[in-house]
């Protein structure tokens, strides 16, 4: 199965949550999603992402949030993107603490919480392309 099919899959898979009243599986699955997204984005254009971590972020891990969000960015940035569509990749930070609160703590994710996330999936999907 390729990234495009993931993608697609957790997708559909959070959007059922949502019918479902899944919030906190919702919550995640949208991040993943949006997270196989960009790194698929990324191997696509032959990004090397490697030699990104070693100059930028020698201390952290490949395709960890961190650093997968801060790779998207400075690749859209030099390649032309408008500062006004990248800058609303915010939206991954807020999704990634979604999904830490619905993994790994008792706290809930509530109904509004996974619309976001929802709607912030959407903004990622269009965005990096």
């Amino acid at each position: 199965m390729s990234f495009v099919d993931k993608v697609a899959e957790n997708k559909r898979v959070a959007e059922m949550c949502m019918k479902t009243g899944a919030y906190n599986a919702g919550a995640s699955r949208a991040y993943y999603s949006a997270f196989l997204h960009i790194k698929s984005f990324l191997e696509g254009k032959k990004f090397n992402y490697a030699n990104f971590i070693k100059q930028k972020r020698p201390k952290d891990r490949l395709y960890s949030h961190g650093t997968i969000q801060h790779a998207v960015i400075c690749y859209l940035k030099a390649n032309g993107k408008k500062d006004v569509d990248v800058c609303k990749l915010n939206c991954i930070d807020s999704m990634y603490k979604k999904r830490r609160k619905a993994d790994y703590e008792e706290k809930l994710i509530n109904k509004q919480e996974l619309e976001v996330s929802l709607k912030d999936l959407d903004t990622v999907l269009s965005i990096v392309v």
